[in-house]
């Protein structure tokens, strides 16, 4: 698929000499798409993830835990200052900030991964869940500050998963912690300024802050090039959306690639998770993964997609062994 894609990247390139197509210098997609999802995907199909999954689960959670201090640090003033969301500051003042969707899904799955660890996996000492609690909190902030929609989606679609794999007391506690916490969720939203709810209120009349028209923009060219597929980007711009943006660029024949290898790979991780429940983490991240990319994200970047697919192979991998 990607050699396909590559050869895609020098066609758009070269279709119209006197033109630019690409937003980028051709080769960065071919770069991006080797170091952001080809070496991502074959490493962790290699890795025995058995073996190394506290390793990652923790290594995630704890980069979490940096990105939430030093997003406080550098960006705590703004959550109450009714900015709505961070990147507002710039067309106010000019001032560079991170990127809002990075801080809103690394937030919402840093929150997830740490409700892995206090649900999932079992006995903790009061000074590892004092610090996965202190995660969720700054985490959450992140994800105020992101004011993302679709971070919201991602978060919606994770949580029946606590439900399916949690015994049933945990269950329970796990409703009841869940409804206690909607009041002072609503509070935190209201009190640090964030506009996330505003912004899924408005989905309807802004469409998706403009995604419906990149989506019909984008499907009329795949439409256009149906087999093949056309140019990678129209005009320098992508859809937001992965299935898309592949049938966009690749047609039916990349479709029919790369499709069938996250379908397996969703099922794979099903199967992994209703064998051992501690491997449910494979699946929350592709949900967070595959949510992502759905609305916003190059395929080229789609890192957090093709990281847990990869692991889903390896652990067929490893069982085959």
């Amino acid at each position: 698929f990607w050699v396909y894609y590559f050869v895609k990247v020098l066609y758009t390139e070269n279709l119209i000499l006197d033109h630019r197509e690409l937003g980028r210098n051709w080769f960065e997609y071919i770069f991006y798409a080797i170091t952001f999802v080809i070496f991502p995907f074959l490493t962790f199909i290699i890795l025995p993830i058995e073996k190394y999954r506290n390793y990652i689960i923790n290594g995630i959670i704890f980069s979490g835990f940096i990105l939430g201090i030093v997003g406080l640090y550098l960006y705590g003033h703004l959550l109450q200052s009714g900015i709505g969301r961070i990147n507002q500051i710039t067309y106010q003042t000019g001032e560079a900030v991170l990127n809002p969707l990075n801080l809103s899904y690394s937030g919402s799955l840093t929150i997830v991964l740490c409700l892995y660890r206090l649900i999932i996996q079992k006995k903790h000492t009061k000074k590892v869940k004092l610090y996965l609690i202190i995660t969720i909190i700054l985490s959450f902030a992140m994800f105020l500050l992101g004011s993302s929609r679709g971070s919201v989606v991602s978060l919606f679609l994770t949580f029946p998963l606590f439900l399916m794999y949690s015994p049933m007391k945990k269950k329970i506690s796990l409703i009841i912690i869940s409804l206690l916490s909607i009041p002072v969720i609503y509070w935190a939203i209201n009190a640090s300024g964030s506009s996330i709810v505003d912004r899924i209120l408005s989905t309807k009349e802004d469409k998706g802050g403009g995604r419906d028209s990149l989506w019909t923009d984008a499907l009329n060219h795949f439409i256009e090039n149906p087999i093949f597929g056309g140019k990678i980007e129209v005009s320098g711009i992508y859809p937001h959306n992965f299935i898309i943006e592949t049938l966009m660029s690749t047609g039916i024949v990349g479709a029919f690639l790369l499709f069938p290898i996250i379908i397996l790979g969703f099922k794979l991780c099903y199967e992994k998770a209703k064998d051992n429940k501690l491997n449910l983490f494979i699946l929350i991240i592709l949900i967070q993964g595959f949510t992502q990319h759905f609305f916003t994200g190059g395929m080229y970047t789609a890192t957090l997609m093709f990281m847990p697919l990869g692991m889903a192979y390896s652990s067929i991998k490893n069982k085959e062994a």
